[in-house]
Formats: structure tokens, sequence, C-alpha cells
């Protein structure tokens, strides 16, 4: 796909909130333009409109979905708190035959259990910055054991 869209994400936005705007921009569905990455475990189809789910993109993905939205994968990294997780998760096994032929790999989850509640987010915002008039998720800021938020595993500060 030629990337002819600007679209920037929402500073803690969730991964999937923020395919589904690039998506949405070109005037597709998320899985329309995930059809090509593989997965590496599945999710029920009625689960991927859920907020709180997530998804993790290998090194493959991170790269092409920066080029659909013509946004570099370093200011995507800051502003989208799972993006780092990613190839971790993705991370080539033993015996895993994974890469090599061009396809992105990704991989469900729950995000909450990492980054915190998900809310939705500021619609003008979001509008701003392209994707379609898309609802954006975000993960509420994490707070730490005290109920503070000094322990906060991302930052809410401007990426731009």
């Amino acid at each position: 796909m030629e990337a002819v869209l600007r679209v920037v994400p929402v500073v803690g936005e969730t991964t999937w909130s923020f395919v589904h705007r690039v998506a949405a921009a070109y005037g597709l569905d998320a899985e329309d333009l995930t059809g090509e990455w593989r997965s590496a475990n599945w999710m029920q189809h009625k689960d991927r409109g859920c907020a709180g789910g997530e998804v993790l993109l290998d090194e493959v993905a991170q790269e092409q979905l920066a080029r659909w939205c013509r946004v570099r994968a370093g200011h995507l990294a800051r502003a989208l708190p799972s993006w780092a997780a990613g190839p971790q998760a993705l991370a080539v096994r033993d015996g895993d035959r994974r890469g090599g032929d061009g396809r992105g790999w990704m991989r469900w989850r729950t995000g909450v259990l990492e980054w915190g509640p998900v809310v939705f987010g500021c619609g003008l915002c979001a509008a701003r910055r392209g994707g379609g008039g898309q609802r954006v998720w975000v993960y509420g800021r994490p707070t730490g054991p005290t109920g503070s938020s000094s322990s906060a595993k991302w930052s809410t500060a401007s990426v731009w």
C-alpha cells in the first residue's frame, strides 16, 4: 500500500487503537490493514473490538505501520506504551521459523495487565491527528502501589 496520509498517535494510545485509526484513514478495517501479517496466537473475532485488547508487533510489522501512517518508528515508540514490547514478545525462539519473507508478525494480548486501564481518549485530540474520526483508546495513567503516579511506566509529555 502506498502511504499518502499522515496519522499521528495520541500519547498513551494502545497500538491496536492506532492500527484502527490508520486503517480508517484509508477507508479500511483494521483486519484489512493487518491481513498480511501472521498472528502468533489467536484472538476471538468478537474480542478484537474490545478497548482492552492490544496487539504487539514485530520489527517488520512496526516498520510497515510506520510507513502507512508516515510517522517514524522512533516517534511511535515514544507515544505507544506497548510498542517496545512487540519485538521481544515475538523474538525468534529455538526451532521457530519466523521471518525472512517480509511479512510481519503480531501477538494479541490484554493490555491492561501491563500498561494500566484503557479509557476512551479525547476525540478532538484524535481528530486533529487524523484517522477517519475513529475513537481513540488510551491507557489511563498507571499508578504505583500508594496510588501515586510516580511509578508510571510511560510519560504523558508530548513527543512532538
